[in-house]
């Protein structure tokens, strides 16, 4: 018998069969974009894609014991009435968008809407103060600096700029549920419960993403924490900051479309950065 180990609340639990699995999906225990993989592989992937249907089982299966005629009925009734509804949304007012159904980590989209928001952010914040002035000012301006003055602008710069981006990817995430950079490269962010973040939630996470991620935008560090970050998502499919907050990562169909929104929006970024 074919058995399988999942993923819920942070951490990896099994194995269990089909139908367990199928009964822990009906009861909310782990959703369609749950991480699953069979006992004999190290294969993580969604519960969605292993496509079980109610129609995989008996109804001694399903029941534990044979129904009497009278519940059999009502029960047939039931599913006549329901007939239609996907057996992938337990709850419909959680479901999301179908075209939201890619759970792979995405390491390069995930990077890239990151910084488009703060390239964003940071031409809106600094163009005004730098723009009064021409290339050769600039550099002038630079000239007159001494080292110590150069380097506490290198680091002071980077670390304002990402303490705005945290209150500000709050401020837009709590009105529109998203960011521009994450809406482009179709990254969409859930809480455990498989709703949108609430604000404080989202100011949360984007602390930790400052501290663990860019290491408050210290020169160097920043770097290295970057890399660690990539790596988690390569191996783990989970950033450390997701796995302590038990956020839930979906990804637009990657499909033409979104290879589309995908090149044109890191191409802007790379021109305006």
């Amino acid at each position: 018998m074919e058995t399988w180990y999942y993923w819920a609340d942070n951490q990896e639990f099994g194995p269990v069969t089909k139908l367990e699995l199928y009964k822990l999906f009906k009861t909310n225990v782990i959703a369609g974009y749950s991480f699953v993989r069979p006992q004999d592989s190290d294969a993580w992937l969604s519960y969605k894609e292993l496509k079980i249907r109610r129609s995989d089982f008996t109804w001694e299966e399903l029941n534990g014991e044979q129904l009497n005629e009278e519940e059999l009925n009502k029960t047939a009734e039931f599913a006549t009435e329901a007939e239609g509804i996907s057996d992938t949304n337990p709850n419909p007012d959680k479901d999301t968008d179908s075209v939201w159904n890619d759970v792979s980590p995405h390491p390069w989209r995930r990077y890239f809407a990151r910084w488009i928001d703060i390239s964003i952010y940071g031409n809106l914040i600094f163009y005004p103060f730098i723009s009064p002035y021409t290339p050769e000012q600039l550099t002038n301006l630079l000239q007159l600096l001494t080292l110590t003055q150069l380097l506490a602008i290198l680091c002071l710069a980077p670390m304002t700029l990402l303490v705005l981006v945290v209150f500000l990817n709050t401020a837009l995430s709590g009105v529109t549920g998203t960011t521009i950079g994450k809406y482009l490269l179709g990254i969409k962010i859930l809480n455990k419960n498989h709703s949108t973040l609430s604000i404080p939630q989202t100011l949360k996470r984007e602390v930790l993403v400052l501290i663990k991620g860019f290491a408050l935008g210290l020169p160097v560090l920043s770097i290295i924490t970057q890399m660690y970050g990539y790596f988690d998502l390569a191996m783990d499919k989970m950033t450390s900051w997701d796995k302590s907050m038990d956020t839930v990562i979906l990804h637009r169909e990657n499909n033409g479309f979104q290879y589309l929104i995908c090149i044109l929006s890191i191409s802007l970024y790379l021109y305006f950065a």
